[in-house]
């Protein structure tokens, strides 16, 4: 493989998960702020952008790939495509040392980007940007090890992280926070959180075995409890879109989506590996395109980057399934089980 350095920079980032979360949340709170002051400043924008999907796709996914992979979790055997991590030290990609890099560069870049719109446009943002980075710290890394507890690692490091992106991101542009906004930015928060309980079905077995324990909310319920609780995350974020829709009419088209995102939910079986990817693809797409819409319909400056998402998902389902990448990861994974 060529240049096996970036494709591993790539895939750790987790393009995927990164534009249904961060990306999506940013999209909407700026599409609210515009729909409710007319203001779109596209530094400011861009701003929230790089410093919402930096903390997830860097700093989140580096310290959690190391942990999860000392642990033991990602290099259990048994077989998952979407889970498991991003698969760069399986596929010999990245080394630690490498991971200690791009958590290194990734952190010195959101404070300096943190601390010049603090001094160029409001010393307030720091409210949304320190939390968001610890959420992300915490949330893998020792002694705290959020993911590696039930409930409260959905909640604060999910639900609070993609809460701080959305309204962040409003605040950004109009340096207030509205109900609305807190109301959409929890919609979404309530998809992705489902999203990531969908997300670890597949990894009870080697979640359970990890040493510490890593006792997800699917791990400590079991499957039927998880998926149930997953379907009424799913239906939260349903009401609350429609309750937004009363403000803004361009939510009221995302409902047929979410909608499905519930039944998809509801569907899933999660000890069958082939529902439990097939669903969770139709989820992460639902959950994308039911915020990118109505962001693009509210501030049509959002359309161009919102066209983006489609060339940038692609991009990494094409490498994350590419045979030589599946070559390396399915060696590792006969050799974890050998």
């Amino acid at each position: 493989m060529r240049w096996p350095r970036a494709v591993g920079v790539f895939l750790e980032f987790r393009m995927i998960p990164v534009l249904l979360w961060s990306f999506t949340a940013v999209m909407l709170g700026t599409a609210v702020a515009f729909f409710e002051t007319g203001r779109f400043d596209l530094t400011w924008f861009l701003a929230a952008m790089f410093l919402g999907a930096v903390v997830q796709g860097f700093v989140t996914h580096s310290l959690n790939e190391i942990y999860d992979w000392r642990s033991g979790t990602d290099r259990h055997a048994s077989p998952r495509l979407l889970s498991g991590g991003s698969k760069v030290l399986n596929a010999g990609l990245l080394s630690e040392r490498g991971l200690w890099g791009i958590l290194a560069v990734s952190s010195a870049a959101v404070f300096s980007v943190a601390a010049a719109v603090m001094l160029l446009r409001s010393p307030w943002i720091a409210v949304f940007v320190v939390p968001g980075y610890l959420c992300g710290v915490a949330y893998t890394t020792p002694p705290v090890r959020l993911v590696y507890r039930p409930f409260v690692s959905e909640w604060l490091g999910g639900f609070v992280g993609v809460l701080l992106a959305g309204t962040g991101a409003y605040f950004i542009q109009a340096l207030t926070v509205s109900p609305l906004a807190l109301l959409v930015a929890s919609a979404h928060a309530c998809t992705c959180v489902g999203m990531l309980l969908v997300h670890h079905y597949a990894d009870v077995a080697a979640d359970a075995a990890a040493s510490p324990r890593k006792e997800t909310t699917v791990v400590r319920l079991g499957a039927a409890r998880a998926k149930g609780y997953a379907t009424v995350l799913a239906g939260f974020a349903l009401v609350l879109t429609a309750i937004a829709g009363v403000a803004a009419w361009p939510f009221l088209l995302a409902l047929p989506v979410l909608a499905g995102v519930l039944v998809l939910n509801h569907r899933t079986r999660p000890t069958e590996l082939p529902s439990v990817t097939a669903n969770e693809i139709g989820v992460i797409q639902g959950g994308i395109v039911a915020g990118l819409v109505p962001s693009a319909l509210l501030a049509p400056y959002l359309i161009v980057p919102a066209l983006l998402a489609v060339p940038a998902y692609a991009a990494h389902f094409w490498l994350a399934t590419s045979p030589d990448i599946t070559a390396r990861i399915e060696a590792s994974r006969l050799a974890a089980k050998g």
